[in-house]
């Protein structure tokens, strides 16, 4: 088997190469001569069977292969930045210190509870909250950048040690004077003529059981997709159209101007938490699942989040 024609040595070559007009600037930026960068460039080429760079005048140009590698050494590069910032905190980590990554409904809804619950018994805890959709919130649990995350579920969620906490039907929010808001439920059919503001889910979201078909199949009549359901609230809240989203976002605008109403569809979301499942034990990421637990049974004799 051939060795690895990329070697370690090369990412610093290459990314420095890819914001070089010249052999020679990149000679500089490196430090070394220019004959060096030559000879390191010519050796790489020859491993790898093709050209990383072509050469007009004295100016170099990026093949599409080298531009392909440019995109992966960003992210070894972002890997790498983790790896120090990850390296850093266990060394300068300070007793009580609880990392949380979470969605924004289940924030502003669920976290501050079960926080209040923790805080009250461990005067010393310092908590980071992060914020992001479920993706990012997935890519912090893998990354191990947090010690507890808050998402929805995902359709691989056994990677991870994950809780469920709380399952959530769909809802349309929308104006009070919203012609819909004369109907008890609402369906797609219903939707169809009005301007609808949907979801668009990271694709890891779980969406219930079996294939289902994604809103520009299932909805003809949206105008508007967003990535966060707040958003799409807000939007729903200034008249935008009709907003569809879990009952946990929908909660948050629920007043006396808007209406809201259950939509009748075959998706379903479901927040848990999630753990790394080689990430070392911390006795406050535990004790906010136990508080989380406790705070769901609570909720789930209100109708006010809508549970299925």
């Amino acid at each position: 088997m051939k060795s690895a024609p990329i070697r370690p040595h090369h990412i610093a070559l290459l990314q420095v190469l890819s914001t070089s007009s010249t052999l020679t600037e990149a000679a500089h930026r490196l430090n070394i001569t220019q004959p060096a960068v030559s000879k390191q460039l010519s050796q790489l080429h020859e491993d790898l069977g093709y050209r990383l760079f072509e050469r007009r005048g004295h100016t170099l140009r990026p093949t599409f292969e080298a531009r392909a590698l440019f995109d992966q050494i960003g992210r070894v590069n972002s890997s790498l930045l983790v790896l120090n910032e990850l390296a850093t905190e266990f060394r300068d980590a300070r007793p009580g210190h609880l990392q949380i990554g979470c969605i924004p409904s289940a924030a502003i809804h669920l976290l501050p509870h079960a926080l209040l619950q923790i805080q009250s018994a461990n005067k010393d805890l310092l908590s980071t909250i992060h914020t992001g959709n479920t993706a990012q919130v997935i890519q912090w649990v893998d990354t191990q950048q947090v010690d507890v995350a808050i998402g929805m579920k995902v359709s691989n969620s056994e990677k991870w040690h994950y809780v469920p906490l709380l399952p959530l039907k769909l809802e349309c929010l929308m104006v009070h004077n919203h012609p819909l808001a004369k109907l008890n439920t609402i369906t797609a059919s219903d939707l169809n003529g009005y301007q609808v503001i949907g979801i668009e889910y990271p694709s890891v979201v779980w969406r219930g059981e079996g294939q289902l078909p994604w809103w520009d199949q299932e909805l003809v009549s949206v105008q508007t997709r967003v990535d966060s359901a707040h958003v799409a609230c807000k939007m729903a809240e200034l008249g935008m159209g009709v907003a569809i989203a879990d009952s946990l976002s929908v909660a948050s605008f629920a007043n006396e101007r808007m209406c809201r109403r259950p939509f009748r569809n075959q998706v379903r979301a479901e927040i848990g938490v999630y753990r790394a499942t080689d990430r070392p034990g911390n006795d406050f990421a535990k004790s906010l699942v136990i508080a989380l637990q406790r705070y769901m049974s609570s909720l789930e004799l209100s109708p006010e989040f809508n549970l299925a």
